[in-house]
């Protein structure tokens, strides 16, 4: 397997290599900070990633996490020594595919990695692949418990909060239990671009675009690095 080592300590780093290389997988490359990470990401996607949860850096490896699942699509193990009640439950919401306690060994690498890449590969085969139609230029939105048809062209933007997305037209927002990967997989054909961990934006809403940021109706939306380069692809550039 190709694996992400992200671990701000160096000698640690040196040696989860070496762990890799014994149990012969590829590390793609060691970062100290999300930034870091994200970069090599976009070099070379790896298979899973080695997470440590207290790098530097903005972000702390669960943060990382996020941007990993969302924009990459990466299965992650936590490696720490820090597993207080407070760690842990932030952890687990991140859902990882693995958590090992420092200090560790190459079985411990060896078993958490063999366990977090089957359990990937199941979660992905267990997923049924239905394309609906959108009918009618419109979706049904489920909104706790109905059922609310909204047209395509008048969303502009969806926010993620939490465990929520928001389907903000212009005069209406709409929270519906959803990840940012179901709605940028379920729109991104329909004129939609991910554009941070947090936006999914209608393409042709948008109305300014400078440095890091858009203007949507007033609201200013941020640009990720990770998502930058495929939204200029699909902007009509002159």
């Amino acid at each position: 397997m190709k694996v992400l080592v992200v671990e701000d300590d160096e000698l640690i780093a040196e040696s989860l290599t070496d762990i890799l290389d014994v149990l012969g997988h590829e590390s793609i490359g060691t970062a100290a900070d999300a930034e870091t990470a994200i970069a090599l990401c976009n070099q070379v996607h790896p298979d899973i990633a080695l997470l440590d949860i207290q790098i530097g850096g903005d972000l702390d490896g669960i943060e990382l996490a996020e941007i990993l699942h969302d924009d990459f699509d990466i299965p992650f193990v936590f490696t720490t020594a820090f597993a207080d009640g407070s760690t842990l439950s932030r952890a687990k919401e991140r859902g990882p595919f693995g958590y090992v306690i420092k200090p560790y060994g190459t079985n411990d690498i060896n078993a958490a990695l063999e366990v977090a890449i089957n359990a990937f590969k199941r979660l992905k085969e267990a997923e049924v692949h239905v394309s609906p139609q959108i009918i009618d230029h419109s979706i049904m939105l489920k909104v706790d418990t109905k059922l609310i048809k909204v047209r395509v062209d008048d969303i502009l933007y969806i926010e993620a909060k939490g465990d929520y997305g928001v389907f903000k037209t212009k005069d209406s927002s709409y929270i519906v239990h959803t990840t940012m990967k179901r709605v940028q997989d379920r729109l991104t054909k329909y004129n939609f671009q991910k554009v941070h961990r947090s936006y999914v934006v209608n393409l042709s809403k948008i109305t300014d675009i400078e440095d890091s940021n858009m203007v949507i109706e007033d609201k200013l939306i941020p640009i990720s690095r990770a998502n930058k380069d495929m939204l200029m692809k699909r902007l009509n550039l002159f």
